[in-house]
């Protein structure tokens, strides 16, 4: 397993975790010479490529290899100003075309239910697309930033409700939204709700302080669907059905799971392992100023 990370200085490094040595889980962390521009954020990587914005939300787009330090600024579409609010983006991938896709949704002014979808194809020389709009039915619903891309569609939570928009890239419309998990019953302070990728499913990230234990809880949802197969080109067809039984760890976000059914997390800047059979968990680096840190491979594919 091969982890990216962006440094709060805006640095790319590079580390593998190797699951069948526990004595040196994580030989180096190596710093990669490649940084395209100032003032950038990472909000979709896959196979290897990397999709960032620089300055505000909705400033330039770009997509890079950090191993053959070839990236593409995208285009921005011409529009009127008053026509639309950008609402959210996101990264993704068409396993069946082998084609990398933007995501860029904006709500129109004249109506906030209705959002706009438009798609930038990878090496398509076709620049944007219009795909479509659709009623969201909640001209207030505010989404996270980014979204999560996994088995052939972009995924964001909402966050007034947390129901999770689903926008499938192969049909290019929007599937049923998924209900978030039920609350935590012991939770003290409102709880925090993200989600995210591991081992190829979707997962929703509840943070909260619980009244029992009195200490800050993690509690980790897998989502299933219909398949519940690991192949992705069989997955790209599957509706989420809902969660399945959650498992609840005290140290962090997770990132992968190991062969020995730990799972490896990342909080604040300590990365580490926790065993769930144990439920202990063990430091294995200490991060100084970490941005972001996401999963990764290294690829030749061209931008082109």
């Amino acid at each position: 397993m091969a982890f990216r990370v962006l440094s709060e200085s805006k640095h790319f490094y590079y580390f593998e975790y190797k699951d069948n040595n526990d004595d040196t889980p994580i030989d180096s962390i190596k710093r990669i010479n490649f940084t395209p521009l100032f003032g950038y954020r990472v909000f979709g990587s896959f196979n290897g490529l990397v999709c960032f914005r620089t300055g505000f939300r909705y400033d330039s787009v770009y997509i890079c290899n950090p191993v053959t330090r070839e990236y593409v600024k995208l285009p921005k579409f011409n529009r009127d100003s008053d026509h639309s609010i950008p609402w959210t983006r996101g990264f993704g991938y068409l396993p069946l075309t082998n084609e990398y896709q933007v995501v860029e949704i904006h709500r129109l002014s004249a109506d906030l239910n209705i959002v706009e979808v438009l798609v930038y194809t990878v090496g398509g020389g076709s620049g944007w697309k219009i795909v479509g709009r659709f009623d969201i039915q909640d001209g207030k619903a505010h989404v996270e930033k980014h979204g999560v891309f996994v088995n052939g569609a972009l995924h964001w939570v909402e966050s007034t409700c947390g129901r999770v928009f689903v926008f499938d890239l192969t049909e290019e419309k929007f599937r049923e939204h998924v209900s978030r998990p039920p609350r935590p019953p012991d939770s003290l302070w409102p709880e925090y709700g993200s989600i995210g990728v591991v081992g190829g499913v979707l997962y929703y990230f509840v943070k909260y302080f619980s009244q029992i234990t009195r200490m800050h809880s993690y509690d980790i949802w897998p989502l299933k669907g219909k398949n519940d197969t690991g192949d992705m080109k069989e997955q790209v067809v599957q509706e989420p059905l809902g969660w399945r039984e959650k498992f609840t760890f005290y140290v962090g976000k997770p990132l992968s799971f190991t062969k020995s059914s730990g799972v490896l997390y990342f909080n604040s800047r300590d990365l580490g392992i926790y065993d769930a059979s144990a439920s202990t968990s063990k430091e294995l680096v200490r991060f100084s100023a970490v941005s972001q840190i996401f999963p990764h491979k290294n690829t030749l594919v061209s931008l082109k």
